[in-house]
């Protein structure tokens, strides 16, 4: 990512307070970000299928709809992501948060042990990831020369 490219982050999350300190501290983190907030998943969809986002940050613990079926219509093939997913959740079962990860979330967090230096750290990791493992898909279909 060049210094000046703006990286397109979603942030999912129906608890007004935590949506918005978390979108905060990570324009503090870094003014390359700009930031879209969703107060439900099916304002969260619409943003995603309206414009393009390079991560999503997804609250698991949703008003109106499971964060899991969010997590999959951002996500439908696990194994070859087109979005990076990052879970910052309430949520803390180990078992839930495992589930996220295997059904394409790059990193899952709990909002209680997370600050907005981590969640940075997680984004700009997820973003990376998924942009390695589309490069190597692209790489494979091009002639080499």
């Amino acid at each position: 990512m060049s210094p000046d490219h703006a990286i397109s982050i979603l942030l999912v999350d129906g608890d007004d307070n935590s949506r918005t300190y978390f979108a905060e501290r990570l324009r503090q983190c870094s003014p390359d970000y700009f930031i879209f907030e969703a107060a439900s998943g099916k304002a969260g969809l619409e943003i995603y299928e309206s414009i393009s986002i390079e991560c999503v940050v997804l609250e698991l613990d949703l008003p109106d709809t499971s964060g899991f079926e969010l997590l999959v219509e951002f996500v439908p093939v696990a194994s070859r992501p087109e979005v990076a997913v990052v879970v910052l959740t309430r949520l803390t079962s180990a078992s839930l948060l495992n589930i996220a990860l295997r059904n394409g979330a790059q990193a899952v967090l709990q909002k209680s042990m997370t600050s907005g230096d981590i969640l940075d750290k997680a984004i700009l990791k997820a973003i990376s990831t998924v942009t390695a493992e589309k490069g190597k898909h692209t790489r494979r279909s091009e002639p080499l020369g």
